[in-house]
């Protein structure tokens, strides 16, 4: 098996790990809060009650939730739409400058046509998983995406001016997905980060 196979073979396993665990997930605890949450939203309905614990509890369940089913969005990434990699990200920087207020400022070099589309699929995925932690952990207000697809190998660039944080920390399960990603077309990821200064990511492309 050469090189190209072992890396697919590789990718194909992982994807195939990702839906088994976002089916669990959605059949199992997503559907169980889901249901808790409705009857306990009936319970406070019914009784009208002003109990602060209750309400606390309730919004602590449906905070749950929402942090399940964002999980979910993560492992099951959706699909390029007809609209491009370049096309989607732009969606999603208007996106995050509306919900979050978090400005995405994206640039590119070459045209995205020039990758397979197996390679422009891991940098959709590995820029949108790029973009939900700044989202969720750098407290930054700017985000700058740099993509020169006509690079040899290609670069990927996710840029913020948060918080960071120190090399010695631990690696979160969204971190170790995206260099799973890179390593499955043959690339690489590195991430360079320090507190109160920012964090970026570099996605390689295959030399």
């Amino acid at each position: 098996m050469n090189e190209g196979f072992a890396h697919q073979a590789v990718e194909d396993a992982v994807g195939r790990e990702r839906a088994r665990i976002a089916r669990d997930l959605h059949d199992g605890l997503a559907t169980e809060l889901a249901g808790a949450i409705s009857l306990f939203k009936l319970y406070l309905e019914k009784h009208n009650t002003q109990d602060e614990t209750l309400k606390n509890v309730f919004d602590i369940m449906e905070g749950s939730l929402k942090r399940v089913r964002e999980s979910l969005a993560d492992l099951r990434p959706a699909a390029i739409s007809p609209d491009g990699l370049v096309g989607d990200l732009r969606h999603q920087a208007d996106e995050f400058a509306r919900l979050y207020g978090i400005r995405v400022e994206l640039s590119t070099s070459g045209a995205e046509d020039i990758l397979p589309a197996q390679h422009r699929e891991v940098v959709a995925q590995v820029v949108r998983e790029a973009l939900t932690n700044v989202r969720r952990h750098s407290g930054s207000a700017i985000c700058r995406v740099k993509m020169a697809f006509a690079a040899r190998p290609f670069l990927i660039e996710v840029s913020d001016e948060g918080r960071g944080f120190a090399a010695a920390g631990p690696v979160g399960y969204g971190l170790m997905g995206m260099r799973e990603r890179a390593a499955g077309i043959g690339g690489r990821l590195e991430v360079v980060s320090t507190e109160g200064r920012g964090t970026t990511v570099f996605l390689f492309g295959p030399n």
